[in-house]
């Protein structure tokens, strides 16, 4: 009897599945049944109880599908105006996305338990985080997606703020793609203290080119930050 053959890494789901909760790890890794940075069952429940509805709570566009990288590993880098970025983000990327997250809302007692069920690991916001670059590191090794603001703090006016290096460091370190996203109607969500249904808009782009030759490491991150946001701003 002939064997039934694998599913390819990276294979399109069938029209109307539900994408799985994960991203095929990069060819030649290895990742062990019960070694996954999130836990199934919350990341499962959350797509049907938090993800899901907002399809219905707002009108999404999705712009540039095509650039998603179809596995990973790579950085997905967007502006951030809202609470609900991430999950906007989950909604519109048909995969499993790694978030750092800030460790004021990381050591909540129970909204930090839950985001990091779900994937996301904790960053300090305003200073070289090293902890944080080398967990993301670690999951960009075992074929994983990050999720970043390159901003480091929401922009709740809609206009774009300055990068900060660590997304540069991260990128120029990695060598893996980096996807520029441009979220339009995020800033809407909450208008004048009260909750609005605003059309939201997320356009994809293709990757940042970030061959950079002679610059010290310093200047190098700083180009690859600066690279970063000008690719979300053109979207």
């Amino acid at each position: 009897m002939t064997p039934k053959s694998e599913p390819k890494p990276g294979a399109e789901p069938k029209p109307g599945a539900e994408p799985k909760p994960g991203v095929e790890p990069s060819p030649g890794t290895q990742t062990s049944p019960g070694t996954e940075p999130y836990s199934r069952l919350v990341y499962g429940l959350s797509r049907i109880l938090i993800t899901r509805p907002l399809r219905f709570l707002f009108h999404m566009e999705l712009i540039g599908a095509e650039n998603w990288p179809r596995r990973g590993p790579a950085i997905i880098a967007s502006n951030h105006a809202s609470n609900l970025d991430p999950p906007l983000l989950c909604l519109s990327y048909p995969g499993f996305i790694c978030w750092m997250g800030k460790v004021e809302i990381m050591e909540a007692p129970v909204i930090g338990w839950y985001l990091r069920k779900v994937g996301a690991f904790t960053v300090h916001r305003g200073e070289a985080d090293r902890e944080a670059i080398r967990r993301a590191r670690e999951l960009l090794g075992q074929g994983y997606v990050i999720g970043m603001f390159p901003e480091g703090t929401r922009q709740r006016n809609g206009e774009l703020g300055e990068a900060q290096p660590g997304v540069g460091l991260l990128a120029v370190t990695s060598g893996v793609p980096v996807i520029p996203v441009r979220m339009r109607g995020n800033e809407l969500i909450i208008t004048g203290g009260r909750p609005r249904r605003p059309k939201i808009t997320v356009s994809v782009g293709p990757p940042v080119d970030l061959e950079i030759t002679g610059m010290s490491k310093g200047k190098a991150y700083r180009e690859a930050s600066s690279r970063i946001m000008a690719a979300i701003g053109k979207l």
